[in-house]
């Protein structure tokens, strides 16, 4: 079998909030299944040894758009044909890394290829190798210290595997970043007058995972979003009549 690897706990408020109502949009992320499956499993190892993370839209859309990149262009590698590395992706993405992480190197990501296209194929990819293993399991100080994550899947195409990518990065350097739980237990979903659903939360920047539910239970990671300058994103039309919704936290 051919595999391919690159090197380099968790807290969810439960807010239940039915839709109470008849901006800007903030940056935003949805995942796909195989995404939503990767970081799930990963947030969740019995060996991870970060107390909590969080995802980042931001990120998500740095190991998505490589993930893709690897695929159209025929690569595996942290260094694009274009000569771009994986910290550059991330600052180009708006996420601020801290200052000693030069744009020519890579310190955040991980990449896997899975000749089955599964998350869990992946995962056992990375986690068979010492270096791979520290960085998604935060197995080390510098690793463990790196709490915001971002997923990215493109499936097999030009490349004779799928491509799976995990970033993680420390919280935002400009000192924006995920909520507390006092934060996000504040955040609210209405309904606005354009019938869209609306997330806001006093804290603007804020990052947020958001899981839907329509009865309380088989609950769905649907997006993350960094909330815009006034603490506010929108979500989309609204769905059912009547849906939950709770939030991904990080507690500093």
């Amino acid at each position: 079998m051919k595999t391919r690897v690159r090197t380099l706990g968790t807290g969810i408020l439960t807010a239940l909030f039915a839709f109470i109502g008849p901006a800007c949009l903030g940056q935003s992320f949805t995942p796909n299944a195989k995404e939503a499956e990767f970081y799930r499993l990963i947030r969740d190892d019995a060996q991870q040894r970060r107390v909590q993370v969080v995802l980042d839209a931001r990120l998500c859309w740095a190991a998505r758009k490589h993930a893709q990149d690897t695929q159209t262009r025929k690569f595996f590698a942290h260094r694009n044909p274009s000569g771009v590395w994986s910290n550059q992706r991330v600052l180009n993405e708006a996420y601020p890394l801290p200052s000693n992480y030069e744009g020519n190197n890579n310190y955040v990501e991980s990449m896997a290829g899975s000749t089955n296209d599964t998350a869990a194929q992946a995962l056992t990819l990375l986690k068979s190798d010492t270096a791979h293993f520290n960085h998604l399991m935060g197995a080390t100080d510098f690793y463990r210290g790196q709490v915001v994550f971002g997923v990215g899947q493109a499936p097999r195409s030009g490349l004779g595997y799928a491509t799976y990518i995990f970033l993680s990065a420390p919280l935002p350097a400009d000192g924006t970043g995920a909520l507390t739980a006092v934060q996000a237990a504040q955040t609210m979903v209405k309904v606005d007058g354009a019938g869209a659903l609306l997330i806001t939360n006093p804290r603007p920047k804020a990052i947020l995972e958001v899981y839907r539910s329509a009865a309380l239970s088989q609950w769905t990671l649907d997006r993350v979003v960094i909330l815009d300058a006034s603490g506010q994103a929108v979500l989309g039309p609204k769905g059912l009549a009547k849906e939950f919704f709770r939030f991904g936290y990080f507690r500093p």
